[in-house]
């Protein structure tokens, strides 16, 4: 039997100009920290949350990125 994990992705990711390599080591190195504990990375989901706004406001739907683990149990 397998055991899944979900881990949050970096959000508002804000690189240089000509340096995206640094935006994918945000996701390597969340992916190696989970590797050195047991996990193997299974894959990404995009997940779209909508708070429930305050008075007067419109709900704003936001995008959350999780990345999926797995390991046998």
């Amino acid at each position: 039997m397998k055991q899944y994990k979900a881990v949050p992705g970096p959000m508002d990711i804000s690189v240089s100009k000509g340096n995206t390599q640094a935006a994918f080591d945000l996701f390597a190195n969340i992916i190696n920290r989970e590797a050195a504990q047991g996990w193997e990375y299974h894959s990404m989901e995009v997940v779209t949350v909508t708070e429930k706004p305050g008075c007067f406001q419109q709900p704003t739907p936001v995008n959350y990125y999780m990345l999926i683990f797995c390991r046998e149990a």
